[in-house]
């Protein structure tokens, strides 16, 4: 059932994801060309803005998952209920919280965006406060999706609705270019997709139902422990999530802010297709790790390490498809003048390697709680990341935020892996950084091989064909060459084989 579930979630993901990032290509250009950078810049800064008021959700959602998950494997529907309505009227309180985050965080605006009209800036702004305090007070039912491996249900929906969001967009943006009714779009469908998920619930879940809930069970849960520890993380990778945007619109103005949007609309498009792919795996690992009472045992530890070189040769492949297609993808987009130095491009490859390579072990470590066990290096990363974009962005622009993002990610990829060998792969830290100092070598082989052959190629859309061609079979073939025969690729080949026998029985 396991590997039915995820085999469904990876299909409706890759199917809807794809669709979308042509999708939103297309929306970004009309966005860029249509409304101009002030308004692009407005969009990008106000989004992350929200992003940070998201801190009010204090993780409340991921500390009631991993318990969920408990739950679920122990087929209690009596606590099922009560933590699914404690999630419900958590985020209510979480919704009013952002609200009055949201007045305060107006008094901001001008600072952050100097450049961009008072009008403008306030306009967007309200309208992004409606879209977020619709989704706190309408998105809870999703969780009981997630931790029980049906959320492709969820992606069902929500790929009908972004469809026709983004089909609104273009029709807004060449015939009625209104910026108001163009963001207004986004929150009509994203109420629709949540509403028709709340009528879909009822019929999945017929188990679950509301239970009254006060302050004290949350106490005698132990979740305000876990909160106070788990809000250090929220804190920092909020911090880590918006700060390049936010120290780009103040140091570097909306042009600047622009160009960094253009790629960051790539890459936002593509982490999502990869994140509908490893979340797949995401609750198939918190059942591993709930149907154990100890640590790993031997098969649990093959699993852990042959998801982790998955991590690793996706991360690879990503990085290396990035440092070999984005600038001449961009070229070809929004045209030569958007694009940012190859520095920028190298760097941001880095950081994209840095969390797809850790991306399991980020899961396996999102299950086990213990979130005091990292705290200190969540606290790290944040102040490392704001104190240096700060000081890089002087000397080296958009690229030096970037560079201090790849120092913050790296210190927050070092406390996942202290609670993980901590708390279930004990015996094993060795190894993982032998692995890891052995990923580094065939990355740099990777890349540099496949960039010096792509070099060759002419530009266009039509010298993208071969690029991609050489993206798609260089990395890959050095990877199976220096990993494909360890016994860590031979549980990948095991578990593709079960997966290939269950899609030819159908």
């Amino acid at each position: 059932m396991r590997t039915k579930r995820t085999l469904l979630n990876m299909a409706y993901a890759l199917g809807s994801s794809l669709l979308l990032l042509l999708l939103g290509l297309v929306t970004r250009r009309l966005l860029v060309d249509n409304f101009g950078p002030q308004i692009t810049t407005a969009s990008q800064v106000v989004s992350q803005l929200f992003n940070f008021f998201s801190i009010a959700e204090f993780g409340v959602g991921s500390v009631i998952s991993y318990r969920l998950y408990e739950q679920i494997a122990a087929k209690n529907e009596e606590k099922i209920s009560k933590y699914m309505s404690m999630y419900k009227w958590a985020y209510r309180v979480v919704g009013l919280v952002i609200a009055g985050l949201a007045l305060i965080g107006a008094a901001a605006l001008r600072w952050i965006m100097p450049d961009v009209p008072a009008a403008t800036a306030y306009t967007v702004y309200g309208l992004n406060v409606v879209s977020t305090l619709c989704s706190y007070f309408l998105i809870t039912r999703r969780l009981m999706y997630t931790c029980t491996q049906q959320g492709y249900r969820c992606t069902q929906i929500d790929f009908c609705c972004n469809v026709l969001t983004s089909l609104a967009k273009i029709a807004v943006s060449l015939w009625f270019p209104n910026y108001v009714l163009y963001f207004s779009v986004t929150i009509f469908f994203n109420v629709t997709a949540n509403l028709l998920i709340a009528r879909r619930f009822r019929k999945d879940f017929p188990y679950v139902h509301d239970v009254k809930v006060t302050v004290n069970d949350f106490k005698d849960l132990g979740i305000f422990h876990d909160l106070r520890y788990f809000l250090v993380h929220r804190l920092s990778n909020t911090i880590y999530g918006s700060s390049d945007t936010i120290v780009t619109s103040r140091l570097g103005g909306s042009t600047q802010t622009t160009f960094l949007g253009n790629y960051n609309t790539i890459s936002t498009s593509a982490t999502d297709l990869g994140n509908k792919v490893m979340d797949s795996f995401a609750a198939a690992i918190g059942s591993i790790v709930y149907d154990k009472s100890a640590a790993a045992n031997d098969h649990d530890k093959q699993v852990f390490w042959g998801m982790d070189l998955f991590s690793y040769l996706f991360a690879s492949f990503v990085a290396t498809a990035y440092f070999c297609l984005f600038q001449p993808f961009m070229a070809s987009w929004m045209g030569e003048k958007w694009l940012l130095p190859l520095g920028f491009v190298l760097v941001f490859c880095l950081n994209e390697y840095v969390g797809w390579n850790h991306r399991m072990l980020g899961s396996y470590r999102a299950v086990l709680g213990h979130f005091e066990d990292d705290q200190w290096f969540m606290v790290a990363s944040a102040t490392v990341n704001l104190a240096l974009s700060f000081i890089l962005f002087p000397l080296f622009d958009i690229t030096g935020a970037l560079i201090a993002t790849v120092v913050a990610h790296c210190i927050m990829w070092a406390g996942r892996i202290r609670v993980v060998f901590r708390q279930y792969m004990r015996g094993g830290l060795g190894h993982y950084l032998g692995v890891q100092a052995l990923h580094l070598v065939t990355l740099a082989v990777c890349m540099g091989g496949s960039y010096a052959l792509c070099a060759r190629m002419p530009g266009g859309w039509l010298g993208l064909v071969p690029r991609i061609l050489v993206v798609l079979v260089v990395p890959n073939a050095l990877n199976l060459a220096v990993y494909g025969w360890g016994k860590d690729a031979a549980y990948l080949r095991q578990y593709a084989g079960k997966v290939a026998k269950k899609l030819l029985k159908k």
